[in-house]
């Protein structure tokens, strides 16, 4: 799956010592001028729009910036030597960058009201449109933050849950249960079929280019075939939501991941070939089993054979039914013989055996 650019978008960073936010581009804090730590996250805007200042552009395409390792100052990631103390950046620690931030976030109506002046504020907005004073992060207050499920859904999860562990234990238990018995053989059954193929036309659907050459196309219609990360002729870009990924220097790259909806001919056609044209079946009771009479033309012939038998067995006023293509072990199936067969938790035959 290709990544597609669409743009940068800035974030910020909230000041641990006075709470106050920041856009992701400033290095100091709006508040109280303090130099953004090396351990201080960014976090997205309530409210994302695309950059579209040059300058700010210019900076959103560098890589990730780089705290000295001397003073700690953030610097641009082609700095040589530190803004703040002049040593050499290289001893510097790059900051994070590659987390996906979550999807693209635009549109919202979500105010912040000024610590300073009470006036309400968009929620992107760090300086306060009343007085000009430093917008503090929101704190989130802690009985919001639990959206865990109440004690009551939970009782009743838990009760479903052991529900279904004691429905599983019950199958488990019941497919192993073995008894051993002895029953009496009361009716054989069986049926036999031969299929007769016939050769002549016989309609299909395939894509175009896997057709067979003496294949004689009709209709054919535009499918979908697959995807590709690269476009190919005959194909259309398929992209998911917009999300953001951290670039480490303050601002996030909006990006999409997109494929291409490969589109292709999807033809009927038709082709002259062996198919089966008839099913012979010959059925009874007994262990006196036949086979159908086939009688072809010129244009025909005898495909695949099959074979079942059922045999009904009764004991302790209850019957069992065992099914099987094994005719060695039909030939064997007298009625009236007595037979030793093992029953599973679920009723059915498992095993069996003639004893007399």
């Amino acid at each position: 799956m290709a990544r597609k650019e669409i743009g940068y978008v800035e974030l910020e960073w909230t000041c641990p010592s006075c709470k106050t936010r920041n856009p992701g581009l400033v290095k100091n804090c709006q508040g109280c001028g303090a130099p953004q730590p090396a351990d201080v996250e960014f976090q997205p805007k309530a409210d994302q729009t695309l950059i579209q200042d040059a300058a700010k552009l210019e900076k959103a395409k560098k890589g990730p910036d780089i705290h000295c390792g001397f003073c700690g100052a953030r610097n641009e990631a082609d700095a040589v030597i530190c803004s703040q103390c002049g040593g050499d950046i290289k001893e510097g620690m790059k900051r994070q960058a590659g987390k996906v931030m979550g999807e693209l976030k635009t549109g919202t109506e979500t105010k912040i009201k000024c610590p300073h002046c009470n006036a309400e504020n968009p929620a992107n907005a760090q300086i306060c449109s009343g007085c000009g004073g430093p917008l503090q992060a929101v704190e989130k207050n802690s009985a919001t933050q639990k959206k865990g499920l109440s004690t009551g859904c939970l009782i009743v999860l838990g009760i479903v849950g052991l529900l279904v562990v004691i429905g599983i234990i019950s199958l488990i238990s019941a497919g192993m249960k073995k008894t051993d018995m002895v029953a009496q053989l009361t009716t054989a059954k069986w049926e036999r079929v031969i299929q007769v193929e016939e050769f002549g036309p016989v309609q299909k659907e395939d894509w175009k280019d896997e057709i067979p050459y003496d294949g004689v196309i009709g209709y054919c219609s535009e499918e979908s075939r697959g995807y590709s990360d690269s476009p190919t002729s005959n194909s259309v870009e398929v992209c998911g939501e917009p999300y953001t990924v951290d670039r480490g220097n303050g601002v996030a790259e909006v990006v999409q991941d997109c494929q291409y909806e490969i589109f292709d001919d999807y033809c009927e056609y038709t082709v002259e070939e062996w198919h089966t044209s008839e099913s012979l079946r010959e059925e009874g009771t007994g262990t006196n089993a036949m086979w159908p009479a086939v009688v072809l033309n010129s244009q025909q012939r005898e495909g695949s054979r099959s074979e079942n038998y059922e045999l009904l067995f009764s004991t302790n006023g209850e019957t069992y039914t065992y099914e099987t293509s094994d005719y060695n072990l039909f030939r064997q199936a007298q009625p009236g013989s007595r037979w030793n067969i093992i029953i599973n938790g679920f009723g059915s035959i498992v095993s069996l055996e003639r004893v007399d």
